[in-house]
């Protein structure tokens, strides 16, 4: 079965790929060789994600890092992998304290720092509308368990019922309570991302013919 992956890369990282020692991860080599049946013929996997904002990061490092990781992505699985890069946007509302400071009661209200990735969401939803209705793929498996991609697997059912869906949730949890429900049933099968998948999919150390490496701390 001819199949294209799409990728939501944050929901992806901050789903379960955060805390673990896995961050090194080869997407290609978990959907083809852990996740997906041995006879799907995997086109390409589609990775959705912003570049991180240095100036809001904890570790001054993690933008170089992410970069690392992406050229890592496209230099080992040049014909296999697509990397689409949208924006994080910066602002800094005042809103309402969902309880009272200790330290200052009389507080009701804070000015916040917030971010908003953009692009994505509409991304990945109009990327697998356009692969089902040209018939560019036998199924569509979207990793994510964001249920704002509810419309576009709905559409899909819908109107390319020849179109199998398939859904890989990135949750720390084995619970099957957190897969988002919209999602799980609009989709033909459901696999829950696990730890021991990850630990099988990692990219080597020195992607072959580069200089990248991975690197020594995240």
């Amino acid at each position: 079965m001819r199949t294209i992956v799409f990728i939501d890369g944050y929901n992806l990282y901050y789903g379960i790929v955060r805390h673990t020692p896995y961050k090194w991860l080869d997407i290609f080599k978990l959907f083809q060789e852990r996740l997906l049946l041995p006879e799907t013929e995997l086109l390409e996997v589609r990775y959705y994600t912003a570049p991180v904002l240095g100036s809001l990061c904890d570790d001054p490092a993690s933008p170089q890092r992410q970069r690392q990781y992406l050229q890592a992505l496209r230099k080992l699985h040049p014909e296999k992998i697509a990397v689409f890069e949208g924006k994080l946007v910066k602002s800094t509302p005042i809103l309402r304290l969902a309880e009272p400071i200790p330290a200052a009661p009389e507080l009701t209200m804070a000015r916040v720092i917030t971010l908003t990735e953009k692009k994505t969401d509409v991304n990945i939803a109009s990327d697998m509308l356009t692969a089902a209705f040209l018939g560019q793929c036998e199924q569509v498996v979207l990793c994510s368990n964001d249920s704002d991609m509810e419309g576009a697997l709905k559409a899909i059912r819908q109107h390319c019922p020849a179109v199998r869906v398939g859904l890989v949730t990135p949750i720390a949890s084995s619970d099957h309570r957190h897969i988002c429900k919209e999602l799980k049933a609009l989709s033909h099968w459901v696999k829950v991302l696990k730890l021991d998948d990850m630990a099988q999919a990692q990219l080597p150390h020195k992607i072959p013919g580069t200089s990248i490496t991975k690197p020594s701390s995240w």
